[in-house]
């Protein structure tokens, strides 16, 4: 798969049962052609140009899985199904070939019209998921067509993970761009564009084809112009990525912790959804108290400032709640910004007594800003940009901060005058956040 997939450190899901997804991968009617071509070719091997390929064979095939009448002439688009099926069960193993793929015959565990049960069926699917991404947009393109420049072989898996990375839903014009994407990857930046307008203006956009390719498969679901990864491809997909999940139970049950992952891998409605479930069951400062000790350690920044933000939205008398964690190292500097916030104090003129900021806070808080966006952007270089800009105080150069953070010595600091280093896309902020991150690792030795 050459397609970089970002995705949260660990994605909420509620997946539906083994039973269930087993249940989804048989109603599927790709899979239901596959087998039942499978099934025509029986155990008995079949040369591929005269039992195959002939179009005497091609219309008893056709004829097989209900695309033409017996007998009857097949039509492009029923040729174009039937290879459509050969792909899938060819991808499920459902037939087996010899070496060259010139001999042909049903798998042997079919044998017999063998039944799958729960586990070969979910078995079954997942590997056929493979013909959508080897083939799924080269079987969408209109019969003639020329895929040159574009190369179309081998990125059916595109539109699937970008509805993955947008937790399971886009729009199908979402769904386009990453077909173009994948099919002008080879191509010079300067000439993708034009070289897809150029194509598609001949034959057409591939998408609604391709959408329908994989919704007979079962792996979309498709409303007007929002498309939906169903629950057996999201299941196939992060098994595909060995991704790191969490399962979650009813929202009234949910950890405070698993509220944080919802908040980073789930979009804002299904979260808002979540919350108000979770808190439907809790005092406001409990809920409260409970977000702010969930992720205490120098690791959980991304974590931290998420319950932070979850926290700081929850309505109710959670004053104590706040004042509580001030116990907490880590959560003292967003707590003190907090306080003096819903006081209506300025943080640096006029802070509430025992709520005075320390000389470090900015720093930590302008440290773990740009840690975090690090944490959730999958070394984003923009998102790196935004969170220096988000850290500095209005009329205050980068160089300025970068300078409170390497005389600070926190860890957090250099970490971050690193990653700033490395990832910024302006050349003389980075260059001044090497430069303060040099000072720092100097003044150490």
């Amino acid at each position: 798969m050459a397609r970089r997939v970002v995705l949260p450190e660990i994605i909420p899901v509620r997946q539906p049962s083994e039973a269930e997804l087993a249940a989804a991968a048989r109603a599927a009617c790709a899979m239901q052609a596959a087998r039942r071509l499978a099934d025509w070719f029986g155990d008995v091997p079949v040369d591929r140009a005269t039992g195959w390929e002939a179009p005497a064979a091609r219309s008893r095939a056709a004829a097989a899985l209900g695309l033409v009448a017996p007998g009857g002439l097949v039509t492009p688009e029923a040729d174009q199904a039937l290879r459509w099926a050969y792909e899938v069960a060819y991808h499920a193993r459902y037939l087996d070939t010899d070496d060259d793929r010139q001999l042909i015959q049903r798998s042997a565990e079919l044998s017999g019209h063998q039944e799958r049960d729960d586990d070969d069926i979910r078995h079954d699917w997942f590997h056929a998921l493979d013909a959508l991404y080897a083939h799924g947009v080269e079987e969408a393109l209109p019969a003639g067509a020329e895929p040159g420049p574009l190369d179309f072989h081998g990125i059916g898996g595109h539109p699937l993970f970008t509805l993955l990375e947008n937790h399971g839903t886009a729009t199908v014009e979402a769904v386009s761009a990453a077909i173009a994407g994948g099919a002008t990857e080879n191509l010079a930046p300067s000439r993708s564009r034009s070289e897809w307008n150029r194509w598609t203006a001949r034959y057409g956009d591939p998408v609604e084809r391709y959408l329908r390719l994989a919704a007979g498969l079962g792996a979309v679901a498709v409303s007007r112009s929002q498309v939906t990864l169903t629950p057996l491809a999201t299941w196939a997909l992060l098994k595909e990525l060995n991704a790191r999940t969490e399962q979650l139970p009813p929202s009234a049950e949910l950890t405070a912790r698993q509220v944080i992952v919802c908040r980073l891998g789930m979009t804002g409605g299904d979260f808002a959804a979540e919350l108000d479930g979770w808190l439907a069951v809790r005092d406001p400062a409990d809920a409260v108290e409970a977000l702010l000790a969930a992720a205490p350690g120098p690791e959980d920044v991304a974590y931290r400032r998420t319950a932070v933000q979850i926290a700081s939205g929850i309505d109710g008398d959670t004053v104590h709640a706040w004042r509580s964690a001030l116990s907490i190292p880590a959560i003292r500097p967003y707590v003190i910004v907090e306080l003096n916030r819903r006081a209506g104090r300025d943080l640096q003129r006029d802070p509430l007594p025992s709520l005075e900021p320390l000389d470090c806070d900015a720093v930590v808080l302008a440290s773990e800003t740009i840690m975090g966006a690090y944490a959730l952007s999958i070394r984003n270089s923009q998102a790196i940009a935004d969170a220096v800009s988000a850290a500095v105080h209005p009329g205050q150069e980068p160089a300025a901060l970068f300078e409170s953070m390497w005389r600070s010595r926190h860890s957090v600091a250099l970490q971050a005058l690193k990653v700033v280093g490395e990832l910024h896309p302006d050349k003389k902020t980075a260059k001044a956040a090497r430069a303060a991150a040099w000072k720092a690792s100097s003044a150490r030795v």
